[in-house]
This record gives C-alpha cells, sequence and structure tokens, in this order.
C-alpha cells in the first residue's frame, strides 16, 4: 500500500507544518514567560540574602559577615519578633472569630439586613489599611478627637484611651482583617450541606449545640486555612504598625526594617536579615496553609438537594445588630466621615462648631505640581502594570494548567513564591538588586512596576486560573480537530472564554497597585512618588488635612473601581 508523500499520520503536510510551528511558537513564548517571572522573584530574593551577608550600603564596597544573622539573637530583634508573633495572633483569633460571626449572620440566620451589610463588609475589605490608621489617629491619637471629648469636654480622663500601643495596632488591624476573614468564611459557609445540622436538629440538638458541635466542627479546615492566611497577612503588615507603632515605640518586624534602612544609623545589612527571617516566617505559615488546605478535608459540599434552614436570632438580634453593623461603623463609616471632616477644615478642631471650613485642600490637590505628579504617576502603573500583570497571569495559568510543558510546576512554585514574601521585604530586596544589576531602573516607575507585578502575580494567576479550570478542554480539542492550531485554538475558544476573568483580574491588580505602600516605600524617590506615598508623607509631616483630602480622593476611586468590577462580574453572569 502506498503512502501519499502529501500527508503526515492522516493530516496533510500543511497542517502539520502549521501545528508545528504553532507549538514552536508557544514554547518560545512560555520560556520567555518563565525566564521573565524567575528573573523577577529570583533576583530581589537573591539579592536580599547577599545584603544579608554584607557590612555595608547598597552599591557600596563591604566585607562578607555573619553580624547581621547574629543580630538577629539581639534583644531589640528578639523583641521585635515577639512583638510581631504576639501581635499577629492576637489580630487573628480576634479577626477569625469576629468575621466568622459575621459570616455566618449573615449567611445562616434570619438576619434582615444582609443586603444592606454585605455590600458595606466589601467597601471596607477595599478601605486602604493606611488611610484606615490614619483616620483612627485622628481618633485616638493622645490629642485626638476621642481623649479630647472624654476628657476636656466630659470630664472623666480615666476613659481615655492611647492608639499608639500594641492594644491600638491590635484594634485596627482587626477593622482591616475581618472583611478578609468573611470573605474566606462565605464560601464555605454558603456551599456546606444542611443535612448533617438537620439531622442533629432532628436528634433535639438546640442551635448552639449544632452550631459548636456540627457548624464549626465542619468549618474546621475553613478556619484554619483562613488563621493562617490572616496571621501572615498581620505580620507581613507595614503600615498600620508603621503609623501606630513607631509613634508609640511598639516595633514589629516589618516596621524594624523600615526603621533600619530609612533613618541613621543605618544597617541595611541587619534590615536584610530580618527581610529573610521575617520571609522565612511567613513562608513556613503558607506552605502549612497549602498543606491545610489539600492534606485533609472534610466533605461539606453533596449532590443531595438541600435548603439551608434559617436560624431564628431570637432575643439575639440586637446582639446581632450590633456586631455587624458596630464593624461597618467602625471599620468603615466613621474613618470615612473623620476624613472628610478633617479634610475641610483649615485648622484642626474636635468641635466641628468650632471649625473654620476651607476647600483649599483639595484645591492644593489639583494646583500642585507634586500631588498631580503622583495622581500620573500612580495611573501610570496602576493601568500599565495591571495590564503587565494580567498578561503574565495569563501565560502562566495557561502554561501551568493547560500546556504543561516541561519545568511547568517549577514556574506554579514561582508564580505562588511571592505570597510568602512581604511587600517592604521585597522592596528591600529590589533595593539591594538594583545597586547591583547594570540596569537603569532605580528610580524609574519601571522599577515601580516590576515591584507590584510580582508583589501580585500570584493574585492575577487565582483570578484566572480559577475560571481556566472550569472550562472544559474538549471544546479546544474540537478546534483542533477542525484544522485549528493551538494557537487558534487559544485566541478563538479559551481567551473569550476567560474574558471576564481578565477584566476581573485587571481591575483587581489596578486597585491593588493604586493603594500600595509597602513595596513602594523603600524604592521611591521624588520623580516616582504615588498617592499612597503622598499620603503618607503629608501625614509624617502632620498636615492631617492634605493627608485627609488625598486620602478621600483616593478611596473614592478604589470604591469607584471595585463598583465596576461588580458590575462587570454581574454583567457576565447574566450573559
Amino acid at each position: 500500500m502506498s503512502v501519499d508523500a502529501s500527508t503526515v499520520h492522516g493530516l496533510p503536510v500543511s497542517d502539520t507544518n502549521r501545528r508545528s510551528s504553532s507549538r514552536g511558537v508557544l514554547m518560545g513564548v512560555y520560556w520567555v514567560t518563565f525566564v521573565l517571572v524567575a528573573a523577577m522573584v529570583a533576583i530581589p530574593v537573591i539579592a536580599l540574602v547577599y545584603g544579608s551577608f554584607r557590612t555595608s550600603a547598597p552599591g557600596l564596597p563591604g566585607d562578607w559577615t555573619l553580624r547581621n544573622y547574629a543580630g538577629l539573637a539581639s534583644s531589640g530583634v528578639l523583641s521585635s519578633m515577639s512583638t510581631t508573633l504576639v501581635i499577629g495572633l492576637f489580630t487573628s483569633v480576634l479577626s477569625i472569630i469576629i468575621g466568622t460571626a459575621i459570616a455566618l449572620i449573615l449567611h445562616r440566620t434570619d438576619f434582615r439586613y444582609g443586603r444592606i451589610v454585605m455590600p458595606l463588609i466589601g467597601l471596607t475589605f477595599y478601605f486602604p489599611s493606611f488611610i484606615l490608621a490614619m483616620a483612627w489617629i485622628i481618633v485616638g491619637a493622645p490629642g485626638g478627637i476621642y481623649n479630647t471629648v472624654v476628657d476636656d469636654m466630659l470630664g472623666m480622663p480615666w476613659l481615655r484611651a492611647d492608639i499608639y500601643t500594641a492594644a491600638g495596632i491590635v484594634f485596627v488591624m482587626v477593622l482591616h482583617q475581618v472583611p478578609f476573614v468573611y470573605l474566606t468564611m462565605r464560601g464555605p459557609i454558603i456551599g456546606m450541606d444542611p443535612i448533617y445540622e438537620e439531622a442533629a436538629n432532628a436528634a433535639g440538638a438546640k442551635p448552639y449545640e449544632v452550631l459548636l458541635r456540627v457548624t464549626l466542627p465542619l468549618l474546621g479546615y475553613s478556619l484554619i486555612s483562613s488563621f493562617i492566611l490572616t496571621f501572615v497577612m498581620t505580620i507581613e503588615q507595614f503600615a498600620i504598625p508603621a503609623l501606630l507603632g513607631i509613634p508609640g515605640q511598639v516595633t514589629m518586624l516589618a516596621t524594624q526594617l523600615y526603621l533600619l534602612v530609612r533613618f541613621s544609623p543605618t544597617d541595611y545589612g541587619l534590615a536584610a536579615a530580618i527581610g529573610v527571617a521575617l520571609s522565612l516566617i511567613t513562608g513556613a505559615a503558607i506552605w502549612a496553609q497549602r498543606r491545610v488546605t489539600t492534606a485533609g478535608r472534610l466533605t461539606t459540599v453533596t449532590g443531595k438537594a438541600g435548603r439551608i434552614k434559617q436560624i431564628p436570632l431570637g432575643h439575639w438580634r440586637w446582639a446581632a445588630n450590633l456586631l455587624c453593623f458596630g464593624f461597618v461603623f467602625l471599620g468603615l463609616i466613621m474613618p470615612m466621615v473623620i476624613l472628610l471632616y478633617t479634610s475641610v477644615l483649615k485648622w484642626f478642631t474636635v468641635n466641628p462648631f468650632d471649625g473654620m471650613y476651607t476647600l483649599r485642600n483639595y484645591v492644593f490637590i489639583w494646583e500642585s505640581g507634586s500631588t498631580v505628579g503622583s495622581f500620573t504617576n500612580t495611573l501610570i502603573v496602576s493601568g500599565v502594570g495591571a495590564a503587565v500583570g494580567v498578561l503574565l497571569g495569563l501565560l502562566c495559568c495557561y502554561f501551568t494548567l493547560r500546556l504543561r510543558p516541561p519545568g511547568y510546576r517549577a514556574l506554579d512554585f514561582l508564580v505562588s513564591l511571592p505570597f510568602g514574601v512581604p511587600g517592604v521585604v521585597l522592596g528591600l530586596g529590589l533595593l539591594w538588586a538594583y545597586a547591583y544589576l547594570p540596569l537603569p531602573l532605580y528610580g524609574t516607575l519601571t522599577l515601580m512596576i516590576i515591584a507590584f507585578v510580582t508583589r501580585f502575580l500570584p493574585y492575577a494567576t487565582e483570578t484566572i486560573g480559577g475560571q481556566m479550570v472550569q472550562i472544559d478542554k474538549s471544546l479546544e480539542e474540537a478546534a483542533w480537530v477542525n484544522g485549528a492550531t493551538r494557537l487558534q485554538g487559544v485566541g478563538k475558544i479559551l481567551l473569550p472564554l476567560v474574558s471576564p476573568s481578565l477584566q476581573g483580574a485587571y481591575f483587581l491588580l489596578f486597585m491593588a497597585f493604586f493603594r500600595e505602600i509597602s513595596s513602594a516605600i523603600l524604592i521611591y524617590s521624588v520623580n516616582t512618588s504615588v498617592i499612597s506615598i503622598s499620603i503618607w508623607s503629608f501625614f509624617e509631616q502632620a498636615n492631617w488635612g492634605l493627608a485627609s483630602a488625598l486620602a478621600v480622593v483616593a478611596t473614592l476611586i478604589i470604591f469607584v473601581a471595585m463598583a465596576l468590577i461588580t458590575r462587570m462580574v454581574s454583567t457576565a453572569g447574566r450573559g
């Protein structure tokens, strides 16, 4: 039997060549993506480790030493480490209790105001941490609104409070982390099969017994996972501990790293060693969280139909209302009102009837070249950086979830690695790296974009990958059978189907870049200052009016972006 030379394995030679060429292009893009991601992630980490063994500042001659790691055993660093762990544990425990309680109230009881509270908690989630801390400083500082009211106006000095304490840091941290816990626990609570609770009810168990013996144990792995993630986000937090801790001399590891780099006497080597230690702690916690989510799981979602029976609040309705509305008031409404009030004052005063009101702070924002420049820089970094992050995230998801070429597991590991590297540590690593690399990036917006994309690349891959794994590969295979190449299958089948997640990832990264400060605080220059840095600088200069006005504008932009995301997602869902 003769074989037609114009066919290979039953396919025309031209189709075979096209498919080979298409796969060759994809493999070329894969290796470019792999090298780029590896460089973005590995360079600052390697540079940080390098700096931890040096005696000099970045870019200056020095010697090799182990003194920096010996410094980790000093009383100051050990004190900062213990403070970090204690604040992290207290914040995580309180956040888990309050966030889970709110999620149970909203989704498992006959709470009447869920449609009001849920979107407000969403807004609280996107409220920038450093702006929240600023608002509570205005309220709870020794000369702030609260102390002036209870001491000078009410004559009750025993009610005075000080936000510049470890307790104050925990309080503001909890306000910042509770929305995250609510969002992580919402899905497991909604998706849990009610058959287990119905069985307990049928056996005569009381509602609180069902909650303690059935509901919470079934949510055990989700609670542990959320607790670990909250702990990681707390100990790597920079803005809240810095704004509240530095005046009160309460030092966490991220704050100490910042102080060692920004203020004399500087010690870049010890700061790098602290950064390595902090990354090891967060990395170990992330590893533990992954083990929890992949090792042991309880089956709480089954194929049987079941309707969740709402638990009547009864006499506890007042407590549910107080918890939900009290949190929204403390975490969102009051801070926004305080910032709005402060932004329109000519001189700060506690009594609104004594205030001299003006819009000069808002006028200054548009007349000042520095603030306009910070807005422009922020829009460039957020717009361009989010696009780069989404493109990299899409490529990484395609190669690790669909194509799976040689080394894809290493790429998946590299992409997830920034989860365990705090933002301020990443900034310090970049500071070390680009002081030695022969690339003119230091002091440019390009370096800021690299820092932000590296830090938030896992956000893009999680958002895009979550939808990509739901798309059946047979759709692309059908296109291949009909003569399409892999590239055509991606362009005509996969991209249109994942476009909603691409849009969501873009807006998510845009908002994250817009409010990011921890990875920018050590690498910005006068010409690359962004909005978050400008707000920080004004507040450090005790210019509360300008800082508040900028914070109000930035927060409104973030809220508008979140509204666009919500509208886009709901439209995509209807489509």
